[in-house]
């Protein structure tokens, strides 16, 4: 009779360690879908220059925030092409505390124009001031994309 009594805390373990690994493989596969980026970004989401159209038509607004005040990126787009990229609302205090900002965009437009892309690696003596730029432009036209419905 003792060995029974044995054997069913046995049971009760095994039941118990079967439910904490199945809680805890759920909790990992939660995290999985939850942490890990979705499609955003892939080439399906973001058309081939040979399609119809890459952009929906318009200007595309992304901020910056410099000493608590917004600073706005604007990027407007036509069907297939980038047509201007700007920066507005940039406080005299701003242009105190951050001189190379207006500059440097300046630049990473003329680029980004030229070669009709913001996934450049533009050659540049201030990469954090240019990579704050480019990424606000990058997040402008992400608005931008055309998505065709499935």
């Amino acid at each position: 009779m003792g060995g029974t009594k044995i054997f069913v805390l046995q049971m009760k373990s095994l039941i118990r360690v079967g439910i904490i690994v199945l809680v805890g493989l759920a909790l990992i596969i939660m995290a999985l879908v939850f942490l890990l980026p979705g499609r955003r970004g892939t080439a399906e989401e973001h058309p081939q220059p040979g399609a119809t159209a890459r952009y929906i038509p318009g200007t595309y607004v992304s901020t910056i925030i410099l000493n608590d005040v917004p600073v706005h990126v604007r990027v407007t787009v036509s069907e297939n092409e980038i047509l201007s990229i700007y920066m507005t609302d940039m406080a005299d205090i701003q242009r105190v505390f951050y001189p190379l900002f207006e500059p440097r965009m300046h630049d990473l437009a003329q680029e980004i124009l030229r070669y009709q892309s913001a996934h450049i690696n533009p050659q540049t003596d201030y990469p954090v001031t240019t990579g704050i730029l480019q990424q606000a432009v990058i997040s402008a036209l992400e608005l931008a994309y055309y998505t065709p419905s499935d």
